[in-house]
C-alpha cells in the first residue's frame, strides 16, 4: 500500500550543530584576540535577548564579544599558568562559570564599567522570569498598556482562552467575563502568564550586560590585582540580577573542568601538542552539550508574536 503524502511540519527554529572545525575556529579567534587587546571582560548578562547583543557587538566594533561554550573560551585561554596564552589571562578562563562571555577591548576600565552600568533594553519576560509586578484585569474589554490605551484585536481572543482567561467576543472586542489576576509580583512566571503579558504589552525584562571582572595586560607584567586580574565591585542590584555568579568569581576553579584541568597542569607541564590533543578532547565531549546553544533561539521563535496578534497600526 502506498505512503500518504503528507505535509511535514519543519521546524525552522534549530541552527546546525557545532563542528570541531567551527570550535577550532573560535579558539583562534579568542587567541587572536586575546594577543590584540590589552583588557579582557568577563560579562555576565540578564534576561539574554540576540537582538539587543548584536546590537551591543556593533555599537562596541572596536573590541570583541565572544558568547559560547565555556570550555572551549577557556581552552583558548589556558587554563593554567603553563597554558596561558599571555601572562596571568588563565585568570580569567578558571573563573568562567554560569551564563557569562567576554569582551575583548582597549577601552579603560572606567569607560567600560560607565557604559555598561547605563546600558538596557526593556522586553517581555519569559517564562521562568519573575514577575516584577502585579497585574489584575478588571471585568471588561481586555486593554493593551499602549498609549493610549485600546482594546485587543478579535483574532486574539481564543488565543487568550487556551492561555486561561475567561474571555468572550462581545462586539467584536476580547471581553473578560471577571477580574483576572495575570500574575503576583515576585512570582515566577509561567509560559502561558508571559504570553498574556505579551498580548497586553507588559514589558517585564531589561537585557543587561554586567562587567563582573577584567584582566589587564599592563597590571599583569606589573603584578598588580591577581596576576592581573581584578574583580568588579557589584551594587546588591547588579549581584541580584547575576545570581550567585559574582560569588563564584573570589573562587576561580569552582567550575570543576577548569579546577581538573589546573590539578593537571601542575602534575607536568603541558607542550604545544599537548595542548592541541587536549583541545581535540575537549571539544569532542562538548560536541554532545550543543543543543543548549539553540535555545535562545528557539525561545524567540516560541515567544514570537504573530502578525494577527499585533495591535493596529497607528497604535
Amino acid at each position: 500500500m502506498p505512503r500518504a503524502k503528507r505535509a511535514k511540519v519543519v521546524s525552522l527554529t534549530r541552527t546546525d550543530k557545532k563542528t570541531k572545525e567551527d570550535k577550532a575556529n573560535l579558539i583562534d579567534k579568542v587567541r587572536d584576540a586575546a594577543q590584540e587587546y590589552p583588557y579582557v571582560w568577563i560579562l555576565g548578562h540578564h534576561s539574554m535577548r540576540n537582538n539587543y547583543l548584536k546590537e551591543v557587538r556593533d555599537l562596541w566594533k572596536g573590541s570583541k564579544i565572544f558568547f559560547g561554550k565555556l570550555k572551549v573560551l577557556a581552552l583558548a585561554l589556558g587554563m593554567t599558568e603553563e597554558e596561558e596564552v599571555r601572562t596571568g589571562i588563565s585568570g580569567i578562563s578558571q573563573r568562567l562559570s554560569g551564563d557569562v562571555g567576554l569582551l575583548f577591548t582597549e577601552s579603560p576600565p572606567a569607560e567600560v564599567i560607565d557604559w555598561f552600568k547605563d546600558y538596557q533594553r526593556v522586553d517581555f519576560a519569559r517564562g521562568g522570569s519573575k514577575a516584577t509586578e502585579t497585574i489584575e484585569l478588571p471585568e471588561g474589554p481586555v486593554m493593551a498598556r499602549s498609549n493610549p490605551p485600546d482594546t485587543l484585536p478579535h483574532p486574539v481572543e481564543p488565543q487568550l482562552r487556551q492561555l486561561g482567561m475567561p474571555t468572550e467576543l462581545r462586539r467584536g472586542i476580547p471581553t473578560l467575563l471577571q477580574n483576572y489576576v495575570v500574575c503576583k509580583e515576585g512570582q515566577t512566571l509561567t509560559s502561558n502568564q508571559a504570553q498574556i503579558l505579551k498580548h497586553i504589552l507588559v514589558h517585564m525584562a531589561a537585557f543587561r550586560l554586567i562587567p563582573l571582572a577584567y584582566w589587564s595586560a599592563a597590571d599583569a607584567e606589573e603584578e598588580k590585582g591577581e596576576r592581573g586580574v581584578h574583580l568588579i565591585d557589584l551594587s546588591e542590584h547588579d549581584q541580584q540580577l547575576v545570581g550567585n555568579q559574582a560569588g563564584k568569581l573570589r573562587a576561580p576553579s569552582d567550575n570543576g573542568w577548569s579546577r581538573d584541568r589546573k590539578g593537571d597542569g601542575a602534575a607536568k607541564k603541558s607542550n604545544g601538542k599537548d595542548q592541541d590533543s587536549d583541545a581535540d578532547q575537549d571539544m569532542e565531549e562538548d560536541d554532545n552539550d550543543d543543543e543548549d546553544d539553540e535555545d535562545d533561539d528557539s525561545q524567540d521563535a516560541e515567544d514570537a508574536v504573530t502578525k494577527d496578534m499585533m495591535m493596529p497600526d497607528g497604535l
